[in-house]
């Protein structure tokens, strides 16, 4: 505990997401007027892009992506 009385602890979420506008982003709105946020603090947000696998027909990482 710190010498505010809250639990020292941390937790990450991770999703992997086809469309964060409609898979992520409503989650992280409806999080404003949860009332579970006074009991969290939120520290930051990241979004990050991951290539698709190279199969047997491709060349090149991300090539039906990029084509």
């Amino acid at each position: 505990m710190d010498k505010l009385g809250r639990l020292e602890a941390s937790l990450f979420f991770i999703a992997f997401v086809r469309d964060p506008s409609t898979n992520f982003i409503p989650i992280l709105s409806k999080m404003v007027n949860d009332q579970m946020t006074e009991y969290l603090q939120h520290i930051a947000t990241g979004m990050y892009f991951v290539l698709p696998g190279v199969k047997d027909s491709d060349t090149y990482v991300g090539e039906k992506l990029f084509a």
